[in-house]
């Protein structure tokens, strides 16, 4: 049995290589960071472009860093493909990131190393996705020292199976893909 994420179809269209960020996290990042028309995003990991796709409809403008060629390609050829001009695509290292923005969001296992250098180039917040208890932890507690509003969630969706005789959740969830830590609302220097 094969599982359906749901995906709206532009979506569908698009070529993958990695895993992706799925549609109940990308809604969660954009809806915690209240992400809109007016702002930048910098997106550190941008993957085959599931989340770009999505930042650059709502967005003023999306920078997005795809350190792996392979990748970066299909990301590249996916942008394209969909008409996307507020977009610009940088065969980088996230590490590199150095533009003021209003937002950054990384997936990147190197988030808490990545934060550490970009916390004065957010303007409003960050948001990490992180497959691991651990590297939310760890990414947690370093976003602290430089944000006053930070916190940790898991997004968990149940389908559910409905027909006239009953309606119960499906036997195959999709409930884990990673925690998403948010940090708003940048510390002053003392």
């Amino acid at each position: 049995m094969k599982f359906d994420f749901h995906l709206p179809s532009f979506l569908k269209k698009l070529k993958r290589k990695t895993a992706v960020i799925l549609p109940k996290d990308v809604g969660a990042i954009i809806a915690f960071l209240g992400i809109s028309k007016e702002d930048t995003v910098v997106e550190i990991g941008g993957g085959n472009g599931f989340l770009t796709s999505y930042l650059a409809r709502i967005s003023r403008n999306v920078i997005t860093y795809e350190k792996r060629k392979d990748v970066f390609e299909i990301l590249k050829q996916n942008i394209e493909n969909q008409n996307l001009t507020n977009v610009e695509l940088k065969n980088k290292d996230g590490k590199e990131a150095d533009e003021i923005a209003d937002f950054y969001i990384i997936d990147s296992n190197k988030a808490t190393e990545i934060l550490e250098k970009i916390f004065n180039n957010v303007k409003k917040g960050v948001a990490a996705y992180l497959p691991n208890i651990e590297q939310a932890k760890s990414f947690h507690i370093k976003s602290k020292e430089y944000f006053k509003n930070v916190f940790t969630l898991r997004v968990e969706v149940e389908e559910w199976e409905i027909n006239e005789r009953r309606a119960r959740p499906k036997h195959i969830q999709l409930k884990h893909t990673a925690f998403l830590t948010f940090a708003i609302n940048r510390k002053q220097p003392e």
